[in-house]
């Protein structure tokens, strides 16, 4: 099974407004395109979880103009989620699907280096697979996946 990692685009700086209200500022909206462009024919019968938060929505939502994706699940416990949470979720998950997660740092990132033993800080508008071979994510845990793709536009 794969895990696709996916950091939401940049976002604009408040003005005013709550964090979780942030849309994502012009260089997000090019970041999220570009994601869609590079996932349009990598991701097939995936599963998404995505934060509530606007700037992931929103990100989600550019790149579903290229991904078809069979279940999009919008959920407020992944807004700023910790490692812990998002791996539990993983663990209770009984899908047969990849599992793509639209999220934020520092949980993506602590997610990603404890699957892979690699010490990597995602960047706003990027994209991780890891690779877990014949083990479902209910089987996954500490080292036991590996980086099969990235991608981030930098303009």
């Amino acid at each position: 099974m794969k895990l696709h990692l996916i950091r939401h685009g940049k976002a604009s700086n408040y003005i005013g407004e709550l964090d979780f209200d942030r849309p994502l500022s012009e260089k997000g909206i090019n970041q999220a395109k570009a994601l869609g462009n590079f996932l349009e024919y990598k991701l097939v019968n995936n599963e998404v979880w995505c934060s509530d938060a606007v700037r992931t929505s929103e990100t989600l939502s550019i790149i579903q103009d290229h991904v078809s994706f069979v279940k999009t699940n919008h959920r407020a416990d992944f807004y700023l989620a910790q490692k812990e949470i998002l791996l539990n979720q993983l663990w209770d998950n009984s899908s047969t699907n990849d599992v793509v997660i639209v999220g934020h740092n520092f949980g993506l990132s602590d997610l990603l280096n404890y699957f892979t033993d690699e010490l990597i800080l995602m960047q706003t508008g990027e994209y991780i697979c890891i690779d877990f071979g014949e083990l479902t994510l209910r089987e996954s845990s500490k080292n036991t996946g590996v980086i099969c793709d990235q991608f981030r536009f930098t303009p």
